[in-house]
């Protein structure tokens, strides 16, 4: 992905949005507290997972060491000027190996 560190940039300087249905489903999942806080950290240190160029979004993955929770968000960047986390959570291990690589 060539504009990832432009998007981690963005988010080291505070310029991105988290919807509502983010936290919502972070929380869901155990993503607490400070959960805007932790949504961002994954977006500047997580691992690019998948990337759907079309839609201009990337599913990234990093693991929270204080809550031993892995996480996966989804950061919509058709807006260069501010990224926007459109989704988190804790990905299901039946689906994902090492949270990693989807199963087929």
């Amino acid at each position: 992905m060539e504009h990832i560190e432009d998007i981690r940039e963005k988010f080291r300087n505070g310029e991105y949005a988290v919807s509502d249905h983010a936290i919502i489903e972070a929380r869901k999942d155990g993503i607490e507290p400070h959960t805007v806080k932790k949504l961002e950290w994954v977006a500047i240190h997580g691992k690019v997972v998948e990337e759907y160029s079309e839609r201009q979004r990337i599913l990234m993955y990093a693991e929270l060491q204080e809550d031993k929770l892995p996480v996966h968000i989804v950061v919509e960047y058709s807006f260069r000027e501010e990224p926007v986390v459109v989704t988190a959570y804790v990905p299901d291990s039946r689906y994902w190996t090492k949270f990693q690589i989807r199963k087929k």
